[in-house]
């Protein structure tokens, strides 16, 4: 995984299925509809966010389960057939175990599950597409999901063919387009390119490493080799693809996304204690005061730990809230322009386009054409404009409903106009309807199904 920042966050909004660890204990014989999987899937999510996660609670109460229900349900919708031919089920007793972790384990020092970018985030384990549906397709029997194949196998589809064979998972050596084994990671051999890539153990101890992807799971890549993670008082970096770089309970007390800022490993800290960073701070609690003026080229200085801010209370205000949280109480945001917290806007509602403010499924933040101003909606129609220049330095983009949006030329939703085997990045862009992943892990325009 190449590293994250929050320059492509403003361009930009799969990895395989782990096979099931669950035992086939008493809760294995309970048959969960997806209907109950995304009911209970939700609480349990909003859960550990007001829990563990105060500083990014943009929903709170009924907001906060409908948000994610509905999530859920545009995951488990493509899979209603699958539910319907009995080839997949909700492995009910890896949902209970779930439920439980996220409702009663300590709080990761990390970014909340759900977090917008490609991060390591806590629980990606227990999600739709991560371990919490079932398949029961055998191996060397046809498939159309990865999911409807029993433990230790995955659904190949050679050329991106409409359906595929269940088929075990790629082995150390082997090309990694569809996945790996369990235990083992897809090398890029430190290329750009993707043929090259390669199923690989995970490297050990002072090991060389081009990213912390590369290491075991208790090591991270430090000066180009698997280091242990750092102990109290030592010096860390932020690292997308780690929860923390420090050891287990501690955080690294570190803005992230701020290139080469190091930090020290720390307890969370107590009510009024310093901080770097919300994860920093004790669950509940939030780092308060950061002046994020000269964020992300600059570390936003010393805050402190305090609970959520009250509505219309002072606060510190960054149009990258969605991306680093801010002060406010749940259903809150830090108003730019005024700098007190104030209620998210909702579908029709006054927003700020370059914080990405709106809440609510499927609910964007339209700019209006006079600056940093825009109105919440749905996403872009046929014809209609997706990209809009905010400023000199500043672009938004809206996802269209149907199509592509045509980023370069005409900056609007377009018809679909891609050939079969025209290299792709979602199913608007071709004639086909559909944009399928290759073995070189290419995505290319196939055939309908």
């Amino acid at each position: 995984m190449r590293r994250a920042t929050l320059a492509a966050a403003l361009l930009l909004a799969a990895c395989p299925k782990a096979a099931s660890t669950a035992d086939a204990g008493a809760d294995a014989a309970v048959e969960v509809s997806p209907v109950e999987l995304c009911e209970r899937l939700a609480h349990a999510r909003c859960d550990v966010l007001s829990r563990c996660y105060a500083a990014y609670q943009r929903t709170s109460g009924d907001e906060c389960f409908t948000a994610e229900q509905a999530r859920c349900f545009t995951q488990t919708g493509p899979m209603q057939s699958a539910f319907d031919g009995r080839r997949v089920h909700v492995d009910a007793a890896r949902l209970s175990v779930c439920e439980q972790r996220m409702r009663t384990s300590s709080c990761p020092p990390s970014f909340p599950p759900g977090y917008p970018l490609a991060v390591a985030v806590p629980f990606s384990d227990c999600d739709v597409h991560t371990g919490l549906i079932a398949g029961a397709v055998a191996s060397g029997e046809l498939c159309e999901l990865g999911e409807e194949c029993t433990a230790g196998t995955t659904c190949i589809k050679p050329g991106g063919v409409c359906k595929g064979t269940c088929s075990s998972w790629p082995k150390e050596g082997e090309p990694c387009g569809f996945g790996c084994a369990p235990g083992l990671i897809c090398d890029d051999q430190g290329t750009s390119g993707t043929s090259d890539d390669r199923c690989h153990a995970p490297r050990g101890l002072d090991e060389p490493c081009a990213s912390s992807a590369a290491c075991q799971a208790d090591l991270v890549c430090t000066d180009a080799h698997c280091r242990p993670r750092a102990r109290l008082g030592e010096s860390c970096l932020f690292d997308p693809e780690r929860l923390s770089t420090c050891e287990p309970g501690l955080a690294c007390d570190v803005a992230p996304f701020v290139a080469d800022a190091r930090g020290t490993c720390v307890a969370p800290s107590p009510l009024n204690g310093k901080c770097a960073f919300h994860w920093s701070c004790a669950p509940g609690l939030v780092c308060a005061d950061l002046d994020y003026e000269l964020y992300p080229m600059q570390s936003p200085g010393t805050g402190f730990c305090r609970a959520p801010a009250d509505p219309d209370t002072f606060c510190s205000a960054t149009a990258y809230q969605r991306f680093v949280g801010d002060q406010c109480k749940a259903g809150q945001g830090c108003a730019l322009d005024e700098k007190k917290c104030r209620p998210l806007p909702k579908l029709g509602e006054a927003c700020t386009p370059s914080a990405a403010s709106c809440v609510g499924a499927e609910v964007y933040c339209k700019p209006n054409g006079s600056g940093d101003t825009g109105t919440c909606t749905g996403p872009a129609g046929l014809g209609e404009r997706c990209v809009f220049e905010v400023d000199a330095q500043r672009k938004v983009t809206l996802p269209c409903a149907s199509g592509a949006c045509d980023e370069v030329s005409t900056q609007t939703c377009r018809p679909p106009s891609k050939v079969l085997g025209s290299e792709c990045s979602s199913d608007g862009e071709c004639l086909s309807g559909r944009c399928a992943v290759q073995q070189d892990r290419s995505q290319r325009c196939a055939s309908p199904c």
